[in-house]
């Protein structure tokens, strides 16, 4: 049993490490001409300022979810079919975000809601289902985890869906302004603020 669970472990790190891996190979290095004047390198260089945020941004999230799953497996002592199918549907939607990231992010400059639209619709259902695999596997009834040594604080359920709160407000801001929606994403910050004051209750 110990063995099958590493093997899903396994799995679900090579997708996590191969989607972050994917979004670096979608930066392209730009081409520079022999004797190519300062200023225009320069320009060049930044005109790939937009896709460098959007991979450093969504390697922070894929990090998240990583950390996640990861304090998930250690609460498992089996496993079931449905939980294998959980996991994978999970996983597709991470894979998916080198795409969404590059959309994105490669659109920068075309002022259309949807890249962004795409971008946060893949973000949402990952938190869905990461939030369904959630509540699966630490369900004492389907008696596959150690429930009665998790702590509150990593499985606390408002915690886990807050994203799709930020997702929905950055979606709203890209049909007013798509330049200035990335601004929602600082409203993460209020998530930590709101997880600390939990914390010292």
């Amino acid at each position: 049993m110990k063995f099958q669970l590493e093997r899903i472990a396994l799995f679900s790190d090579a997708v996590f490490a191969i989607a972050i891996t994917l979004m670096m190979i979608e930066i392209k290095a730009p081409h520079l001409g022999h004797h190519v004047p300062f200023g225009e390198a320069l320009g060049t260089f930044l005109e790939l300022l937009p896709i460098f945020m959007g991979t450093i941004l969504s390697f922070f999230i894929i990090g998240v979810y990583w950390s996640k799953h990861h304090k998930l497996m250690k609460y498992l002592t089996g496993y079931t079919p449905k939980l294998i199918w959980l996991n994978i549907g999970f996983l597709l939607t991470i894979a998916f975000i080198p795409f969404s990231t590059s959309f994105v992010f490669e659109n920068f400059m075309a002022y259309s809601p949807v890249p962004l639209l795409v971008y946060n619709f893949n973000y949402t259902m990952a938190t869905l289902l990461e939030y369904r695999l959630f509540s699966y596997a630490l369900n004492p009834k389907n008696g596959i985890c150690t429930s009665d040594t998790i702590p509150e604080s990593d499985y606390n359920k408002k915690e886990m869906l807050f994203p799709i709160v930020v997702y929905a407000l950055v979606s709203g801001l890209a049909f007013v302004n798509p330049a200035i929606a990335f601004m929602g994403y600082g409203a993460f910050g209020l998530q930590n603020m709101l997880s600390k004051r939990s914390a010292k209750k």
